[in-house]
């Protein structure tokens, strides 16, 4: 139970969830659209905490120089990969490009609220109640 998991190592907020999309990658019989789509949430996460800890670090230059550029990367190729993706490649009829579209869309307002609710500091105290359960 992967709450087991998040209390022995004190995850909470932001770490957590980013604990949990590790963890979920690969888990069980997943559709290759259902792992990119946590490889994503995974990149959000990181993308809208990862600032906020460098500058409570006072250490932006390092984030700046290190892992931003990393992190371009990563969105660069996760775009290419949501253009690439077929449902056919999993025996599924395929989507249309307006689809396609739309998928990019929603992602990038996944994003802006990540990113929000990072800045927010919404989640940051949260912890995960012994019912939750990665998958």
């Amino acid at each position: 139970m992967t709450s087991n998991r998040l209390a022995g190592k004190q995850y909470t907020g932001y770490p957590a969830w980013i604990f949990i999309e590790v963890e979920n990658f690969g888990r069980g019989t997943q559709t290759h659209l259902e792992k990119l789509t946590i490889l994503d949430k995974w990149y959000s996460h990181l993308r809208a905490y990862l600032p906020i800890v460098y500058e409570k670090k006072k250490d932006t230059e390092a984030y700046n120089e290190i892992i931003y550029p990393v992190l371009s990367t990563v969105d660069e190729k996760l775009k290419e990969a949501y253009t690439i993706y077929s449902p056919s490649m999993e025996g599924q009829d395929s989507c249309n490009p307006d689809e396609k579209e739309f998928i990019l869309f929603m992602r990038g307002i996944f994003i802006d609220l990540d990113e929000i609710t990072a800045i927010s500091g919404i989640i940051d105290k949260e912890r995960f109640s012994e019912e939750y359960e990665a998958g």
